[in-house]
């Protein structure tokens, strides 16, 4: 074999793992694709979160359905959905057909990554909930120590990422903790308030959910 063929084979040869991998993107790069696609093209309608409350769905004659619903999605595949998706040929969902059908599937995996499987809650909630109205005293990694810790002598923040902090099963208790209060519910620290008043019953449900995301530093 020449040295040109060998070039040219050569040549081929990258060519194809080039295509193979524009063809395959990696997991995280098709699902920051399908979140692109959604806050550009589905979000003013579906919502940040995906629940139908984006600004325009007031606007339309059908609510958006609620996509942190996992009966939404259950027992279809992201292509099935896609496809659906994109053979509507009137209204606000007519969008979907000018995308490329691998873009419409990122969309989907996108919003499949909205709700909990057998759960009714929004994770991605819970973080901006977090980030507005606990962190301060719980710190930004969930580790009880933000800035307001240290005014609060020993009465220490919980700290999520607590190997003895567990919340699979006890859900119900610190959905409870957090809407009446610490010392309410178990004659706790003061300093941590009811969230009663100034959250509802899903937000708080949504915040719980997203402390599960603290993980041990061991873990």
């Amino acid at each position: 074999m020449g040295w040109t063929r060998v070039v040219f084979v050569a040549l081929v040869g990258l060519v194809c793992v080039a295509e193979t991998a524009l063809a395959n993107p990696p997991a995280d790069a098709k699902a920051a694709h399908g979140a692109q696609i959604y806050s550009e093209l589905c979000a003013s309608c579906h919502g940040r979160y995906g629940r139908g409350d984006g600004l325009l769905a007031p606007s339309l004659s059908h609510m958006p359905p609620d996509l942190t619903d996992p009966k939404w999605l259950a027992g279809r595949s992201d292509r099935d959905i896609a496809n659906g998706l994109a053979s509507a040929s009137h209204g606000p969902m007519s969008v979907a057909g000018v995308l490329k059908p691998e873009a419409m599937v990122d969309a989907v995996a996108y919003m499949r990554t909205l709700s909990v499987p057998g759960k009714h809650v929004s994770v991605l909630a819970g973080h901006d909930i977090y980030n507005v109205t606990c962190w301060q005293c719980h710190g930004v990694k969930g580790d009880g120590k933000g800035p307001v810790a240290k005014f609060l002598g020993d009465a220490k923040p919980r700290d999520f990422t607590a190997a003895a902090f567990v919340i699979d099963g006890r859900e119900d208790e610190i959905v409870e903790f957090i809407t009446v209060g610490a010392v309410k519910a178990a004659h706790g620290s003061q300093y941590m308030p009811e969230w009663a008043s100034r959250l509802s019953p899903q937000q708080i449900r949504d915040t719980v959910e997203y402390l599960k995301t603290f993980k041990h530093p061991g873990h």
